[in-house]
């Protein structure tokens, strides 16, 4: 049995999908019913509550996890989720002898990060590492789930590109539904202690990015917004007070400029028998949606 953590979200509807085709049972911790993937059994529950995450683990030998406090505040932030509430699903998830627990994780997860959220998740893997549970964590770069969508919002309602720093940092950018095939995989198999990176097939900028974007979408940039990484700087630290999750994003918009985000995952990815999808292919596939903007 698989549970699901996170399985309503990005990545975490295709680790179902994907473990429900490879004929698995799975189940989904879920608050609400209704929002489950079809195909998966339903554990109605709060990840901050012991008894219903006993509950849900309960005959549970694999455990994907791909929830995160990423667009949260408080205790749905990375304070409440990776600060508390995944390490007492660890906890919990050892006490029920689970053998492999993969977390999804972020190539970005450092322990001194300026972004909280990839402090969180640093701190999660390291209380897999030092845990007695089998695991595997899987440290994907940024998601075109994610990014697409933000820059073509943008485009479409005016025309305006939307740049992080000098928008010339070359980006890996990566499928979630190509990470969840990964997950599942690794689910699957003996928990190994393994900590895998996986990016994208091809390097982006985000200008390039914004360029072929516009382009699916039939849409002429006529505007920039340039935000320098120091100006992201400086704004996330006078809103965090007021606005954790804008600065949060602020801080993100930062970092993809100012560190180096390439890597070579082909290793891994043939390990596994998976071509990553290219962002090319990606866009092809899901622009223009209705109303101009992604699915």
């Amino acid at each position: 049995m698989f549970l699901v953590v996170g399985g309503t979200g990005v990545v975490g509807r295709h680790v179902v999908e994907r473990a429900v085709e490879s004929g698995a049972r799975v189940r989904v911790l879920t608050r609400e019913a209704g929002h489950a993937p079809s195909g998966a059994e339903v554990a109605v529950g709060d990840l901050r509550d012991a008894d219903s995450v006993a509950t849900a683990l309960a005959g549970v030998t694999r455990v994907v996890c791909t929830v995160h406090g990423g667009e949260g505040v408080g205790r749905n932030g990375p304070r409440g989720i990776e600060g508390a509430a995944l390490p007492g699903l660890i906890d919990a998830a050892e006490t029920a002898g689970v053998r492999n627990f993969v977390y999804v994780s972020a190539t970005s997860a450092e322990v001194d990060s300026p972004v909280d959220l990839f402090r969180g998740k640093a701190q999660v893997e390291a209380r897999l590492s030092r845990g007695r549970m089998p695991y595997v964590i899987l440290r994907p770069t940024h998601l075109m789930e994610t990014w697409v969508p933000m820059l073509a919002d943008s485009l479409v309602k005016s025309s305006r590109a939307l740049i992080f720093g000098s928008g010339d940092n070359p980006v890996p950018f990566v499928s979630g539904a190509d990470i969840a095939s990964a997950a599942v995989q690794f689910a699957a198999r003996p928990g190994s202690g393994q900590t895998v990176e996986l990016g994208g097939s091809d390097d982006w900028t985000l200008r390039e990015l914004n360029t072929a974007i516009a382009g699916r979408l039939g849409i002429a940039i006529t505007k920039e917004t340039v935000l320098s990484a120091r100006i992201l700087r400086m704004s996330a630290a006078a809103v965090r007070p007021f606005n954790e999750l804008q600065a949060r994003r602020m801080r993100l918009g930062a970092l993809l400029d100012s560190r180096p985000q390439t890597l070579d995952a082909a290793g891994a990815w043939s390990e596994l028998g998976i071509a990553p999808t290219p962002l090319s292919d990606w866009l092809d596939r899901h622009l223009p949606a209705r109303d101009g903007v992604p699915r």
